[in-house]
């Protein structure tokens, strides 16, 4: 599960972006945050 600190710190950064327009980056930040969700909950289904 994503920890709070963690989200609030990504959708900072998500506003960020779009507040100066750059919404490619918006894009790519959500899709690394995206392979990182995923990454980290096959991870612990390993387990």
């Amino acid at each position: 599960m994503v920890r709070d600190e963690d989200y609030i710190n990504f959708l900072k950064l998500i506003v960020s972006c779009i507040s100066h327009g750059d919404y490619f980056s918006a894009k790519e930040l959500s899709n690394l945050e995206l392979e990182k969700m995923e990454q980290k909950t096959k991870n612990e289904n390993k387990k």
